[in-house]
């Protein structure tokens, strides 16, 4: 109690932090979410697990620290990870030109999008993290509403079907096995389909892909 008065000590969930150590513990994760961004700018957010580790927090305390440093003003907490309150992405001219020309070639593509000289790992994963492309990870990117649109006329085809084959999704959009195939093995890792054989069936109900 006295400690607690005293401002040494602060009690969270039961439990009796100094607060010397809670200050810098919170410290320490900041600044490894900082150094995490520092190196990986297109990044939004450092991963939980990087920040718990390179600060040394255990596991069982670490959402304490996370808290503490988010109520102090030091750690945002953001879906992807930890950021510094307000951290935001910025691209680099070259970046955001690269970015607007991939964009605007992805969208003209359609169903079969050009699948040569596309930006780094790390400028996708930016694209892909906003929301702005869905990348199978097989070397084909969609826009986000074509994806959708495909997904959507595979799942009628395959409820009316019982299954889908690659055969017939390369028909169903006009394009070649290769971008049939890298749409199909997106699904099954998504785990919104399932192969059987040679042909896909989708797994429980009518729900729409995010």
């Amino acid at each position: 109690a006295e400690l607690l008065a005293a401002g040494a000590a602060t009690e969270v969930g039961g439990r009796l932090f100094a607060a010397a150590w809670l200050d810098s513990a919170a410290g320490r994760a900041a600044e490894s979410a900082a150094q995490f961004l520092g190196a990986n700018p297109l990044r939004t957010a450092a991963p939980r697990e990087h920040v718990r580790s390179t600060a040394k927090v255990e596991a069982p305390l670490f959402d304490t620290v996370v808290s503490h440093a988010a109520t102090s003003g030091r750690l945002e907490e953001r879906a992807a990870g930890l950021a510094p309150p307000g951290y935001e992405v910025t691209l680099t001219d070259r970046q955001q030109a690269q970015v607007d020309r991939f964009l605007s070639a992805v969208r003209a593509g359609g169903y079969a999008p050009p699948t040569d000289d596309l930006p780094d790992a790390a400028l996708l994963a930016y694209l892909s993290e906003r929301g702005l492309i869905e990348d199978t990870g097989f070397g084909v990117v969609y826009d986000p509403a074509v994806y959708r649109e495909m997904v959507s006329r595979v799942r009628a085809h395959a409820a009316a079907s019982g299954t889908i084959s690659l055969a017939e999704v390369r028909d169903l959009f006009g394009t070649s096995r290769k971008y049939a195939q890298a749409l199909l093995e997106h699904l099954d890792n998504l785990r919104l389909t399932r192969r059987v054989g040679d042909v896909r069936v989708f797994r429980g109900g009518p729900e729409q892909p995010s």
